[in-house]
């Protein structure tokens, strides 16, 4: 079945669509990676937003820690970052926060790890790993 390309999209919130991955994190310790098999969510209206996210996580060994959070326009929401891990373990993890935003900014998962071992962001039938985002008011 090929999902219409306007079933994750209303005229007042956005979802993206489902997909499997895996993103090994393979860049250096605290360094943020753009989780780029989620795709981009572009905001339609001015004002504010109810943004909520959602990442599953993959920790290979004691000590590994993966953390998450949204960006806009290529730059962190405080306030969205959330941190799993400790153990060889999946968790899914996430934020949701309100936040003024301008038409056509653009939002973007990111994950870095914390430690040596192997990490990754995941998304399957299993758990899922994705974006959402609701327009709440004009923020007048």
């Amino acid at each position: 079945m090929t999902t219409p390309a306007n079933y994750r999209k209303g005229s007042t919130w956005l979802q993206t669509v489902p997909v499997d991955f895996n993103h090994p994190l393979s860049g250096a310790d605290r360094a943020d990676e753009r989780i780029s098999e989620v795709e981009a969510l572009k905001i339609l209206h001015p004002g504010v937003w109810e943004i909520s996210y959602h990442a599953r996580s993959y920790t290979g060994g004691a000590g590994e820690l993966v953390r998450t959070a949204l960006f806009r326009n290529g730059q962190l929401i405080p306030g969205t970052e959330a941190l799993t891990g400790g153990a060889v373990m999946q968790t899914t993890a996430g934020q949701t926060i309100l936040e003024k935003f301008d038409v056509n900014d653009v939002i973007t998962l990111h994950a870095y790890r914390i430690g040596g071992g192997n990490t990754a962001v995941l998304s399957n039938g299993d758990g899922r790993t994705g974006v959402m985002a609701h327009w709440v008011s004009p923020g007048f």
